[in-house]
C-alpha cells in the first residue's frame, strides 16, 4: 500500500502562495519538460505560446505576467506556463454525473501518485472562486467555481498530438471565466486542444454534457451522462484493451440506467473495481475518487478504507491528509494488473446482450494483444469467432471467455 499526501492550499496571492507552490513543483516539472521538449524549448516557441494565450484565453494574460514575476523570468517557466503545446499528458478516469436531490459529479483520477502534484487548491483570479485539483502550476483535473459550474477530464483515447493547449489549462480558463454549462460549451468549442479529452460538464441548475475533444477537428458536444476513455469510438485499440475502457463506460451505463441511483452506491461503485484501479505499478493506479456538488458548494475526496476529505466554499481549510492507496488491490493470482480477467464486468447483467457495435470494439483490442498475457491462443481465437457472430453474447460470457484466454504467472 501506497502512503500519499495530499495538501488543501489556497493560491489566489500569486506574488506570496501561488509561487510557494510553484517553488515546490517547477523542479520537477522542469525536468520532465526539459526531456519531451527538449528540442522545442527556444525564443520562437515561446512567442508563439504567448501569442496564442493572448489570443485564445485573453482573460489570462495579466495573470501569466505576473506568473512570470512570481517565477523569477525563468525563460522555461515562461513557455510551459503559456499552456500552449506541452508534453502528451494522458491519464485513464472515470467520472459521471447523477442529477437527483442535488446535482453532482463524481470522478475517479487515475495516475501514479508520485507524478501528480495531490494538490486541492482554491482560487480567485478573475473574480470567480474556484475550487479544484491542481496540474501544471496553474491548470487543473477538475473542480468547482462558486456560480456552481463542475468540469472534469478524462482522457480521449487517441495518440494523436496536434496543435493547441494542454487540457489542464483549458479546465482552469473555463472555470474561471463560465459560470453554466452553456457558456462552458462555448469556450470549449473554440479552444483548440493538443490531444484528445472528455470533459464532463454539471452546473448547478441541473444542466449536464460531455464535449470531447480533439486536435484538428471540431468539439463533438453529448448528452453523455458518463464516460471513460474513448469517444464516439475506439481509435487506439491497444490503450482501450489496456485501460478497460468499454468495460468500464457499459458498467456505468448500467448503473445509471432508469432513477433508482443514489449518490452512496454510486460512490461505492467508484470506491471498487472495475471503476477503482489498482494499477499503481503502471502509472495508471486511482489517485482519488472526487465528489462536486455545485448547489451546496461543497466537495470532498473519497479513498477505499479512508474517511473522506472534505471542503468547501463556506470552510476551506488549508489542511494535509496522508492516506494508503491501493487497500482494495488484490495482491492474489492474477495477470498484469491493467490486462486482469474482466471478470471484473461480473456486475453487468448476465442477460443483457453487447452490441454489434461494442462487440466491433472488443474484437479490434483483441488484435492487438501483446503475446505475452495470451495463455491460451486457441481460446483467444475461439472468443474472437464468437465476438464476430453471436449476437446474445453478454459482458458475462465476454468475462468467462476472457479469463480463459489471460496468461497467469506463477504465485
Amino acid at each position: 500500500m501506497l502512503p500519499t499526501t495530499f495538501r488543501a492550499r489556497k493560491i489566489e496571492k500569486i506574488d506570496t502562495q501561488w509561487q510557494a507552490a510553484f517553488n515546490d513543483y517547477w523542479p520537477a516539472y522542469k525536468v520532465w519538460y526539459g526531456q519531451k521538449k527538449r528540442d522545442d524549448i527556444n525564443p520562437s516557441a515561446l512567442k508563439q505560446g504567448q501569442r496564442q494565450l493572448a489570443a485564445v484565453m485573453p482573460e489570462m494574460q495579466p495573470l501569466y505576467e505576473r506568473f512570470l514575476e512570481a517565477t523569477n523570468d525563468c525563460p522555461v517557466a515562461a513557455q510551459f506556463l503559456t499552456g500552449y503545446q506541452p508534453p502528451a499528458y494522458l491519464v485513464s478516469c472515470s467520472q459521471a454525473v447523477l442529477l437527483n436531490d442535488e446535482p453532482l459529479l463524481i470522478r475517479n483520477y487515475d495516475l501514479s501518485p508520485d507524478i501528480s502534484e495531490n494538490l486541492l487548491s482554491q482560487s480567485n483570479w478573475l473574480g470567480q472562486e474556484v475550487i479544484g485539483t491542481n496540474e501544471c502550476l496553474w491548470g487543473l483535473n477538475d473542480g468547482m467555481n462558486k456560480s456552481g459550474l463542475v468540469a472534469s477530464l478524462t482522457f480521449g483515447g487517441s495518440n494523436k498530438v496536434g496543435k493547441g493547449f494542454g487540457i489542464p489549462f483549458i479546465m482552469c480558463y473555463v472555470l474561471q471565466t463560465c459560470e453554466n454549462v452553456k457558456q462552458a460549451i462555448k469556450v470549449l468549442q473554440r479552444i483548440p486542444s493538443h490531444m484528445a479529452y472528455n470533459v464532463t460538464l454539471v452546473d448547478r441548475q441541473g444542466d449536464f454534457a460531455t464535449v470531447m475533444l480533439a486536435p484538428d477537428q471540431p468539439a463533438i458536444v453529448t448528452r453523455e451522462r458518463c464516460i471513460t476513455n474513448h469517444q464516439t469510438k475506439v481509435t487506439w485499440p491497444q490503450q482501450a484493451v489496456f485501460s478497460k475502457t468499454l468495460e468500464r463506460k457499459q458498467f456505468l451505463d448500467e448503473l445509471l440506467t432508469g432513477d433508482t441511483m443514489s449518490e452512496q452506491p454510486l460512490r461505492n461503485a467508484f470506491l471498487a473495481p472495475p471503476l477503482l484501479s489498482g494499477n499503481y505499478t503502471q502509472q495508471f493506479g486511482t489517485v482519488y475518487t472526487a465528489v462536486y456538488k455545485p448547489l451546496s458548494g461543497t466537495m470532498a475526496y473519497h479513498w477505499p478504507g479512508e474517511k473522506a476529505w472534505q471542503h468547501g466554499f463556506a470552510d476551506f481549510r488549508e489542511t494535509t491528509k496522508t492516506v494508503r492507496l491501493g487497500q482494495q488491490t488484490n495482491p492474489g493470482k492474477q495477470a498484469d494488473p491493467v490486462m486482469a480477467p474482466a471478470a471484473l464486468v461480473g456486475h453487468a447483467d448476465s442477460d443483457h446482450s453487447l452490441p454489434a457495435t461494442i462487440r466491433q470494439q472488443l474484437l479490434q483490442g483483441l488484435v492487438y494483444l501483446p503475446a505475452s498475457v495470451v495463455g491460451q491462443p486457441d481460446a483467444l481465437q475461439k472468443l474472437k469467432k464468437i465476438l464476430r457472430s453471436e449476437n446474445s453474447f453478454s459482458w458475462q460470457d465476454y468475462a468467462e471467455q476472457i479469463a480463459e484466454v489471460w496468461y497467469y504467472p506463477a504465485s
